[in-house]
Formats: C-alpha cells, structure tokens, sequence
C-alpha cells in the first residue's frame, strides 16, 4: 500500500541545500511525488509530497530531525492522503498591483472566499518603488459558479476599485465547453 507524507524544509538559502534533502528522502526509499520551492528573503522553504511504503515514510519520519538539525533546517511533517480532485466549471487568473499596506493580501483572499471561490495559488511580492513600495500579487482560483465572464470580471474589478488598486486583470483560463 502507498502511503503519503507532506514535508517541508525551512533554512538559510545555499548552494546544495536541496541536494543534501532530496538525497535524504531517496536514501529513505521515498518518491518526491510533487515539490514546490521558493526563497524568501535569504532563506528557502522546500515543500514536498512523498510517497512510498509505510516503512519508508517511518524511516524519514524519525531520520530527517536529526538530519535537519545537521543541515541547520527547520522541518515539518505531516502525513496525508492523495488529492481529491474537485472539478470546477470554471479556472481563472486575478491579479493586481496596489500600493503596499498590511492586510492587502488577507482582503483579497477574504474577497475570494465570499464568492466561493476556491484559491488555487497564489504569488505576491512586494516591490520597491519611489515614491512607496507597491505589491503585485496573482491568484489562480477555481470557481464552482456559471455566471458569465464578464459578471466575474467586474465583481474583481469592483473589488480592486474600492481597494484602490492601481492596475487589475482578471482572465478566465478554462471555462465549460473548452479552453480560452
């Protein structure tokens, strides 16, 4: 039976880091089913979904702490069953800029759970500009509505107008009956 675990690696961002991680999980007997890297800052985070016998996931379960201390990480784990894939009738892309403020980020998301509508991913950055710091940020949603592209498209626009943000987009990727 295939048994699933969700690891994630936190440290100082350097050359080999990764290496010296995924080389741990093969050692276990471990596959790296997905992965998702990103640096912040000067440092890294390294998400993983692994799968293998449950011997195998035991074997990093009590190996990558020391490992991780070793290699100065922080690490979490977690175990988890394969996704269950929702069909939404709907795939789309938001994104804006706006002028950079704590809370920005968490009205958007609370904007998009309001329409049900389910955020998918999600990137955002700030960026440093004169004369204030500006965030871009892009949000991939699933939408379980059938309203028309354009209502769907102005309620972001309406949204992102009363945020006051400087630019906007929102794109329907997939839609029924095929692609955009």
């Amino acid at each position: 039976m295939i048994h699933y675990l969700v690891v994630t690696a936190l440290g100082s961002d350097r050359a080999g880091i990764v290496n010296k991680v995924t080389h741990h999980i093969s050692e276990c007997g471990c596959n790296i089913v997905d992965s998702r890297l990103a640096i912040l800052g000067s440092e890294f985070t390294f998400t993983m979904l692994l799968s293998g016998d449950w011997n195998a996931l035991t074997r990093v379960e009590s190996t990558l702490p020391l490992k991780s201390h070793e290699l100065e990480l922080v690490t979490l784990m977690k175990r988890t069953r394969p996704h269950q894939v929702t069909e939404y009738p709907w795939r789309a892309q938001a994104e804006l800029l706006i002028r950079d403020q704590p809370g920005i980020v968490s009205q958007c998301t609370g904007f998009f759970s309001r329409q049900g509508w389910d955020l998918h991913a999600l990137r955002s950055e700030t960026l440093v500009m004169a004369p204030h710091d500006m965030l871009r940020a892009r949000f991939e949603l699933q939408l379980p509505q059938s309203d028309n592209e354009s209502i769907l498209a102005a309620q972001f626009a309406d949204f992102c107008q009363q945020l006051g943000a400087e630019q906007h987009e929102f794109s329907i990727l997939h839609k029924p009956g095929g692609i955009k």
